[in-house]
């Protein structure tokens, strides 16, 4: 039996938004890159305005031609990234990566309980189960015994809280706004909030700062995780639904894991290749109900 993609236009999503979350998987290390080498806020902040210089240029009509109602849906979004982004900042001030991860990772389950209360109807029980059996892979990867719990960890959860709002948000907003203008008038009123917050909370960087492996970070995750990614997802949240886009996206921490391991940055641990394994079937739980169109 030959399988269509263009006869089934969830599954294309679906592999749209897996190939978006290999992107930012690939993205960790530069990411890392730019958090060793500039301040936490100008980090995300120059990302965005560097973004939004490319978006000028590449939309300029479709972002002068925008109505006060596409710019209205689309500050929603910008709302909950820059609660992302502030709570992921500060977060790992008083926190570490892995922990961040750890609690991140339950943005998963939020997801299909949010659908439920904001929509007022009951995903199916196998998305259900595809996120919860994915929840506890990511658990798995980021559990150490000991772990203890402090402030740093509560922002986390309120960066959980609100990446699960932005899943959400991509599908409603998508579904309102052109997938292209929602993508540049949202990346450029996000690039005006965290800049402001930048000169508030954080120092110039120096020129001194901006390193030949500073800058080909910053155009890579400018260009790349950031405007390609966020046009595809808006895309594909056209076609599936947000629980299963959710499940989907947990496969960035995999794929990170994954070329962490296979460059030599990270060791391999089979405690990270279990939660892996059951991160694959959860996902591949939630694809059995791919066969039919999910919108919620």
């Amino acid at each position: 039996m030959k399988l269509s993609l263009r006869g089934n236009p969830v599954l294309a999503a679906d592999l749209t938004l897996a190939l978006v979350a290999l992107i930012w998987g690939a993205g960790i290390p530069l990411s890392a890159v730019l958090a060793r080498g500039l301040t936490p806020l100008w980090a995300v902040a120059l990302r965005m305005l560097l973004a939004s210089f490319f978006l000028i240029i590449m939309f300029r009509r479709t972002i002068t031609s925008s109505s006060a109602r596409d710019w209205k849906i689309s500050f929603l979004l910008t709302a909950v990234l820059t609660a992302v982004f502030v709570s992921m900042t500060f977060g790992l001030s008083y926190s570490t990566a892995s922990k961040q991860a750890f609690i991140g990772g339950l943005n998963v389950i939020l997801v299909p309980l949010f659908v439920w209360l904001f929509y007022r109807k009951r995903p199916p029980a196998r998305l259900f189960a595809g996120a919860g059996l994915t929840t506890a892979g990511l658990l798995v990867m980021g559990f150490t015994p000991g772990m203890e719990f402090n402030f740093g960890d509560f922002l986390s959860f309120i960066m959980a809280v609100s990446y699960a709002l932005q899943i959400i948000g991509g599908g409603f907003c998508a579904r309102r706004v052109e997938p292209a203008r929602l993508t540049a008038l949202h990346i450029i009123m996000l690039s005006a909030v965290l800049t402001a917050l930048a000169l508030i909370f954080e120092p110039l960087p120096q020129i001194s700062d901006f390193t030949p492996k500073i800058c080909g970070a910053l155009l890579c995750v400018s260009l790349c995780n950031t405007i390609l990614c966020f046009n595809m997802q808006f895309r594909a949240q056209k076609k599936t639904s947000a629980t299963h886009a959710a499940v989907i996206f947990s496969l960035e921490g995999l794929f990170g894991y994954i070329l962490a391991v296979a460059s030599g940055q990270d060791p391999f641990h089979l405690q990270g290749a279990l939660g892996g394994l059951m991160i694959i079937a959860g996902m591949l739980v939630t694809e059995l109900d791919g066969v039919t169109t999910r919108k919620k």
